[in-house]
């Protein structure tokens, strides 16, 4: 099993806070057949990838199902994420070298740095859920409520309810986003508000407590919804 060691540049995503560039410390544990997902500079999904090491800073992608892959264009600038060895999340930017049918060369990889970078894996959903008011209810039953969740990452979601909350509240949020696993219960604190018609309300909130362990068990939902989403869309 072949380990990544190759030249790559650290960078920041947007917002980093300092002391987040690493140097090498900063590059991924990855492994030939690691899983990746390769997404556009704009998030979306192309295709889901086995990575092969060839060293030298150059990754080689096949598609995960063996299928053909799209026809790329030279020098063109992608993203892959996935999870490291040590079951952390990465995100690389970088550009298509050599291609064909059955493979993409990767280079001049970019390792995007930033301690909230679980945020950038956000999925549409459109999924139905419940909510709970936390705390206080101004005049609201206590009780579970439909609501919807619109789109969602580890580290926050857009949700679409007729509960009325004002920035700053906190709600319990329960999804089951995928039938095998077992629901989601995260509390989540109101940082935005955009009324909608038919009386409802957008809350754009983040999740607080969220252990370490449910936060990767999060991301790896987030993750297969939008392979499912992408799949659909072939069939």
């Amino acid at each position: 099993m072949k380990f990544f060691k190759g030249t790559v540049r650290t960078v920041p995503n947007k917002g980093a806070a300092p002391g987040d560039l690493g140097g090498s410390r900063g590059v991924p544990e990855l492994s030939t057949g690691t899983k990746v997902e390769v997404l556009t500079m704009e998030n979306h999904l192309l295709f889901v990838a086995r990575l092969k090491i060839l060293g030298g800073g150059v990754l080689e992608l096949r598609r995960d199902t063996g299928d053909p892959l799209p026809q790329a264009l030279y020098n063109s600038r992608v993203r892959l994420r996935g999870f490291q060895t040590n079951s952390q999340p990465f995100c690389m930017n970088g550009t298509v070298g050599k291609s064909s049918r059955d493979f993409w060369q990767v280079e001049n990889l970019e390792v995007l740095q930033n301690r909230e970078n679980r945020s950038f894996f956000r999925q549409n959903t459109d999924m139905d859920a419940r909510v709970m008011p936390s705390g206080h209810y101004r005049g609201m039953s206590p009780e579970l409520t439909e609501c919807k969740v619109l789109d969602i990452s580890a580290g926050g979601a857009r949700v679409l309810s007729r509960n009325v909350y004002l920035v700053g509240d906190r709600f319990q949020l329960e999804a089951e986003l995928l039938p095998e696993e077992r629901p989601f219960s995260m509390v989540c604190q109101v940082l935005r508000v955009t009324p909608r018609k038919g009386f409802k309300y957008e809350y754009g909130c983040r999740f607080e407590g969220l252990s370490e362990q449910e936060q990767q068990r999060l991301l790896r939902a987030v993750f297969a919804i939008q392979r499912r989403i992408l799949q659909a869309q072939r069939d």
